[in-house]
């Protein structure tokens, strides 16, 4: 902390009312692999240092990436403080004294990654692939606190493990984080290698999609890319700035009674654990939408003084944000889900998932890595060239059915940490890609 000391006096002497540093020293180990062999191998250490203060409602924000930055980056700081106009909206940090007691820094495992790979490669080839690409993390992190009225620490990290099989043009991939309640040996590798492989393998008899409204199953990843960029359209920030497709709707059906969901930092299964937020507010696990009510907003202390609501834990201090977003569970198998459909399409993943409102939460994304049509229960063939154009209130709404197996799901900037089932849901717009 002595450095995080060091800028806290320094931006005390400038005379900042109040001053936020939030301090990761990281440790990464990443190993990368390609044509079913592993190609590079990198560890690196990081010290990154987010700083934000305010004089009265002006306020800044910057980031420092070694202490060589700390006289430049906070002058910096200051001059902006000094030209920015002061934003209403601005109601300061949590200055509550706060109690943390053990928020949790369990040691995480050791795990070597080479045998984690060429484990997930061996079981895609004994599915069938020709070929497998993919990278591993092995994170470690201590993230140190310290605001005008509170200092706290923790560490945390975990795994993550992506892998990309292919048959032909064919594809599947799996993409899995495991928190710091993970023990060695937990991770079944070969087993998510071998669904990626069997995902890859299953793309035959290729077809264009057809343009119209479909019942969909959505894989944890599908459905996990549209609750992550969904997500900030739950937070004060974007329903205050009338940029949320849920403002107004507090207390009302947002969605099917089939549908729960939740963010959990608490949940130390997935590397989205946090005990406390951006400025200093112990996190909780929160239900934001409960059998299809919208229950609450996520709030910083800042938004929670305007809307005439409290803090959740979600700061952000300007913008709240999710930590680790969970779908409740339902009853019914992956499996008798799909043995169920007599119609539709089965979409394990999309990228490129991008708004064209984000007032009404339209949005447009990219099937990948296995896009089945289903007939009778069964897959009858694979689909290309189409697009899912829909809301994320139309998906929500039509949602007929949740799985009881769960994912803990985490991709590029595509997903962010979270835990999520299949889903299913009904009349989704489908357009083509091209």
């Amino acid at each position: 902390m002595e450095t995080v000391d060091r800028i806290y006096e320094k931006l005390s002497r400038m005379g900042m009312d109040e001053i936020v540093i939030n301090e990761v020293s990281s440790d990464i180990e990443q190993l990368r692999f390609s044509q079913n062999s592993r190609d590079l191998l990198n560890q690196w250490y990081e010290n990154e240092y987010s700083v934000f203060a305010s004089r009265g409602r002006r306020m800044a924000e910057v980031t420092l990436k070694s202490e060589s930055e700390i006289d430049t980056k906070l002058d910096e700081l200051s001059n902006m403080i000094d030209r920015v106009p002061e934003n209403p909206s601005f109601f300061g940090i949590n200055p509550a004294k706060q109690y943390y007691g053990n928020v949790g820094s369990p040691a995480i495992a050791d795990i070597d990654l080479q045998d984690l790979c060429e484990s997930a490669i061996n079981g895609a080839l004994d599915a069938g692939a020709e070929r497998s690409a993919g990278l591993a993390y092995m994170v470690k992190f201590t993230h140190a606190l310290k605001t005008s009225y509170n200092e706290a620490e923790y560490s945390g990290g975990g795994v993550e493990l992506v892998i990309r099989s292919f048959s032909g043009s064919s594809t599947g991939q799996e993409s899995l984080h495991f928190g710091p309640a993970f023990k060695a040996g937990s991770i079944d590798a070969e087993a998510i290698g071998r669904s990626a492989g069997e995902m890859a393998v299953s793309g035959k008899d290729i077809s264009q999609g057809e343009e119209g409204r479909f019942r969909v199953l959505m894989s944890p990843y599908l459905i996990g890319n549209i609750i992550s960029s969904g997500s900030e359209f739950l937070s004060y920030y974007a329903v205050d700035s009338g940029m949320s497709c849920f403002a107004g709707k507090l207390g009302y059906r947002v969605s099917s009674d089939e549908f729960t969901l939740v963010d959990d930092p608490l949940d130390m299964t997935g590397v989205g654990y946090r005990p406390f937020d951006d400025e200093g507010t112990p996190t909780r696990t929160n239900v934001l939408i409960e059998n299809g009510i919208l229950k609450k907003y996520m709030q910083s202390y800042s938004t929670g003084k305007k809307s005439g609501s409290e803090t959740t834990g979600n700061a952000g201090i300007i913008a709240p944000a999710a930590w680790q977003m969970r779908i409740e569970s339902g009853k019914e198998s992956f499996r008798d889900m799909i043995a169920g459909m007599k119609e539709g399409l089965f979409i394990n993943n999309a990228w490129y998932t991008r708004y064209q409102d984000y007032k009404n939460g339209i949005f447009s994304t990219v099937p990948r890595d296995g896009v089945f049509r289903i007939h009778n229960g069964e897959i009858a063939g694979s689909v290309n060239g189409i697009r899912i154009s829909d809301s994320v209130t139309g998906i929500l709404n039509n949602i007929s059915g949740v799985s009881s197996e769960t994912k803990n799901t985490k991709w590029w900037e595509e997903i962010q940490p979270s835990i999520m089932p299949y889903v299913m849901v009904d009349s989704v717009n489908i357009s083509r890609s091209f």
